[in-house]
Formats: structure tokens, C-alpha cells, sequence
């Protein structure tokens, strides 16, 4: 909420503009403050989601998922590897949990 209140009071004020000592710059770290403040609302709104996983969703799978976005973020080319790894975890889980009766 702080970096929301920081962008909009530097939009309506101008101090940023002082502060940093030009205004392509200032509009670079208003845009910044109130995007970052934008996800960091969004995640106070959905804390008490976040805090206890989806049960149907297996907890390696989501660490898989996490772990395969990093992958493609830093070498995108190797999506023809990660998403059938990733599809063979998923029906690997569905398999053990069907096994598991749970």
C-alpha cells in the first residue's frame, strides 16, 4: 500500500522528479512503485489462499511448475523439453494418488 501511496503522491507532487533529477527517470520509478504496489496488493488480498495449498494439486507438481517457469524463463527454447517433463510428473501424481485411494 506504501509504494501505491508513494506513486500516486509523486504523480500529484512532482518530488520524485527533484529526487531523482530527471523526469524520464521519475516516470520510470512512478511506473515501477505502482506496478510493484499492484502485486504486492494483489497478494495481501489472496494471503489466506496462498497459505494452504490446493488439495487437489499434488505439492511436488507445484514445485515442478515453479521450477519448469524459472527453466523457461531463462532459455525459453527448451519448452519442448519442460512441458512433456512436466506432463509425465502430472500423470506420474495422478497415478500415485489413485493408487494411494486419498
Amino acid at each position: 500500500m506504501a509504494l501505491l501511496l508513494a506513486s500516486a503522491s509523486a504523480w500529484w507532487t512532482g518530488w520524485l522528479t527533484a529526487a531523482v533529477g530527471s523526469e524520464s527517470s521519475a516516470q520510470f520509478a512512478r511506473a515501477s512503485m505502482a506496478r510493484i504496489g499492484l502485486v504486492l496488493a494483489a497478494l495481501a488480498l489472496a494471503w489466506d489462499s496462498l497459505r494452504r495449498p490446493a488439495s487437489w494439486l499434488p505439492p511436488g507438481l507445484a514445485a515442478a511448475g515453479v521450477a519448469g517457469i524459472a527453466i523457461l524463463a531463462a532459455q525459453p527454447r527448451l519448452i519442448l523439453v519442460v512441458l512433456p517433463l512436466i506432463g509425465v510428473l502430472t500423470a506420474l501424481a495422478v497415478v500415485v494418488k489413485m493408487f494411494r485411494g486419498k
